[in-house]
């Protein structure tokens, strides 16, 4: 892979705990997150999952500057979006989670570079469709509520391909927002977005996590690759 990244699939049990720091420092030590009963942060989906991780070859000694892992269906995403619809569809899907980048690797290359990993991984396991869930940081969906207003104005699933918030910690969205406030979504969801992806209905109060989720949807069919200076 090109600009020094190299990208690889693995279930190594090193590797996967390697990954594992760099989501700690992140959903842990930087967001706030609830770091789990081993004090490292994981949980039973890391071992049925392959994990894609990113490394910069022009600075080795950073080690993963950017991770994700990907699975086969959605049970995680279920415990917060009703997958009925994408079930009902026919349509083969896979599931993404745990994306994140070292805070020296945002708004660069790396985060289309996983993108482009993921991708080309997801082909290859026969997907249709990927999925998941990606995240506002702080549990305030009031805070959010202008930039979840606007996702679901300009970016909302179709119905049949629609993921639904459900459970306790569901959010309802309406209302319209001003085009400005885009401004306060995450990097990494509007990457998805650039490359054609939806956003589900509703939100989701993650207080374990300390965040807002939205549900990601991207057709592998309708892909849309975002310009190399995006991430």
């Amino acid at each position: 892979m090109d600009h020094g990244f190299t990208l690889t699939v693995t279930r190594d049990p090193d590797d996967v705990r390697a990954a594992r720091r760099l989501r700690h420092a992140v959903f842990v030590d930087e967001m706030g997150a609830d770091p789990g009963p081993e004090g490292l942060e994981g949980d039973a989906f890391d071992a049925v999952a392959d994990h894609l991780i990113l490394r910069d070859g022009a600075r080795p000694e950073a080690g993963i500057v950017a991770t994700m892992r990907m699975a086969r269906g959605g049970a995680y995403t279920g415990q917060e979006f009703d997958l009925a619809a994408l079930r009902a569809s026919g349509r083969t899907f896979g599931e993404l989670g745990r994306t994140c980048l070292h805070p020296a690797y945002r708004g660069g290359l790396a985060g289309l570079m996983l993108l482009q990993g993921m991708l080309g991984h997801a082909r290859a396991a026969g997907f249709e469709i990927v999925l998941g869930t990606a995240s506002f940081p702080g549990a305030d969906a009031t805070q959010h509520m202008p930039a979840l207003r606007r996702l679901a104005m300009v970016a909302h699933a179709p119905a049949d391909l629609c993921p639904r918030a459900h459970g306790p910690g569901a959010i309802r969205i309406q209302g319209p927002a001003p085009a400005d406030a885009m401004r306060a979504v995450p990097p990494l969801i509007k990457t998805y977005l650039r490359a054609g992806a939806w956003v589900g209905d509703g939100a989701y109060l993650d207080r374990a996590f300390n965040t807002v989720d939205v549900c990601m949807v991207l057709d592998l069919t309708r892909l849309r690759l975002p310009r190399r200076r995006a991430a």
